[in-house]
C-alpha cells in the first residue's frame, strides 16, 4: 500500500512541478525582471516538488521505517526553511494567496517533520491512522495548497523593477 501511494504522489506533484516549470519559464523575462515575484514562483515550485521528492526517497525501501523517517524529516525542514527565506529575502509584500499559502506550506512541512520524526506521538494525541496515513494527508493538502497559489499567481501582474 504504501509502495503505491508513493510511486502515485510522486507521479502527480512532480508532473505538476513539470507543468508549473513550463508555466515560469513561459512568463520567466516577466517574472526575472521582479525579483520578489520570482520568489514568489520559486516558493511554488518548493511546495509541488518537495513532496514528490520525499515520495521517491520513500519508494528506496516502501517497508523502512528509519528511511521515510529521516528522509521526509530532514527534506521537510530543508522544504520550510526554504519558503521562511524566501519570504524574508523579499522587501515587498506578497500578495495575500501568496503570503497566506507560504505560510501554510511551511506548517504542513513542519507538521510532516513532526510526524516523521515522532510517530509514536500520534498515537499519544489519539489521531487514529499510523503516521503514513497522516503524511499521506499532509502531502495531499500541500498539493492542494500549491495548486491554489499556482494559480493565483498566474494570473498576477509582476512589477517591472529593473527600471
Amino acid at each position: 500500500m504504501f509502495a503505491d501511494f508513493y510511486s502515485t504522489f510522486a507521479t502527480v506533484s512532480l508532473t505538476v512541478t513539470g507543468l508549473w516549470m513550463y508555466v515560469a519559464q513561459a512568463r520567466f523575462r516577466e517574472w526575472i525582471a521582479d525579483r520578489d515575484h520570482f520568489r514568489r514562483a520559486s516558493a511554488i515550485s518548493v511546495t509541488l516538488a518537495f513532496p514528490g521528492l520525499m515520495c521517491l526517497f520513500a519508494l528506496i525501501d516502501p517497508e523502512n521505517s528509519t528511511l521515510w523517517r529521516l528522509a521526509f524529516g530532514i527534506t521537510s525542514v530543508v522544504a520550510a526553511a526554504l519558503l521562511v527565506g524566501l519570504r524574508r529575502r523579499s522587501v515587498g509584500a506578497w500578495g495575500r494567496a501568496n503570503a497566506v499559502g507560504n505560510w501554510v506550506a511551511a506548517a504542513l512541512f513542519v507538521a510532516i517533520a513532526l510526524v516523521a520524526v515522532f510517530p509514536e506521538a500520534m498515537d499519544d494525541m489519539g489521531v487514529s491512522g499510523t503516521p503514513r496515513r497522516i503524511e499521506f494527508f499532509l502531502f495531499c493538502l500541500l498539493l492542494f495548497d500549491g495548486l491554489v497559489v499556482a494559480w493565483n499567481m498566474l494570473f498576477a501582474e509582476a512589477q517591472d523593477t529593473t527600471r
